[in-house]
This record gives structure tokens, C-alpha cells and sequence, in this order.
């Protein structure tokens, strides 16, 4: 079963995103990102709970601009062979790249789970990962 780790500084979204992935076949974990915790990736710390994951899936809102760049940055770095999929991200952010190594897949806000989970499914394809 895909594990998908959710990240999101809202538990009422956390529960609502991991129900609706639940649901459609997916194994998930969650966390609150780096504003309510002391964030394992951005002290250059292995974080257990991306070590389990085969995807990520995360919010765009969890901090600024600058802040997304350098969680962004941190994630591809270390965690190169997961695919990274933000949530709500603008198509012109400085931070999203939308090929090669470190590629981010971009989600609509608004996308349906129907939506969200093909582009998890695509995301995973290309990495080589699906299972």
C-alpha cells in the first residue's frame, strides 16, 4: 500500500485530505509542517515520518514565499526520491519546479480527490515508485 505523508498546519484539513486518500486506497500519515513543530528537515535532522513515505503531499500556505523555498529546497535535497506534491501552489512560484530532479507537482486547491489522486498516481510513475 502507498504511504502518503500529508502535511498541513490545519488538523481539521489534515483529516479531511487523509479520510478522502484514505478512501481511495491510500495509507497516510500526517503532521503539521514546520509551523507547529520543530521541523526535523529544516535542522538538517532525519525526519521519521518522510523515511515511511512513498509520496509527500503538501500545503503551499506553510509559510512565506521564502520560507516554502527553503522547505522546498531542504525536502529535494534530502529526500530526492520522493515525489513532492503542493497543494495550492502559484504555477509562478519561485520555489516549484515543474521538471527534472526536483521536480514539485502542483495542486490545485481546489482539486477534487479524483483530482489529487491522479496526480499522486502520475507522480509516482514517474519516479519509478508505483506500486
Amino acid at each position: 500500500m502507498t504511504r502518503l505523508l500529508v502535511v498541513h498546519p490545519d488538523p481539521r484539513v489534515v483529516q479531511q485530505r487523509a479520510t478522502s486518500l484514505v478512501a481511495a486506497g491510500y495509507s497516510v500519515e500526517s503532521c503539521s509542517g514546520p509551523a507547529g513543530t520543530q521541523c526535523p528537515v529544516l535542522t538538517d535532522e532525519p525526519c521519521p515520518l518522510l523515511d515511511r513515505a512513498d509520496a509527500l503531499v503538501y500545503d503551499a500556505g506553510l509559510g512565506s514565499p521564502e520560507e516554502m523555498r527553503f522547505l522546498v529546497a531542504h525536502l529535494r535535497e534530502e529526500y530526492a526520491d520522493l515525489p513532492l506534491l503542493v497543494i495550492g501552489a502559484d504555477a509562478s512560484a519561485s520555489w516549484t519546479d515543474p521538471a527534472g530532479p526536483h521536480r514539485v507537482w502542483q495542486v490545485p486547491a481546489d482539486a477534487s480527490r479524483q483530482q489529487l489522486t491522479s496526480v499522486i498516481e502520475e507522480a509516482l510513475t514517474e519516479q519509478g515508485m508505483a506500486v
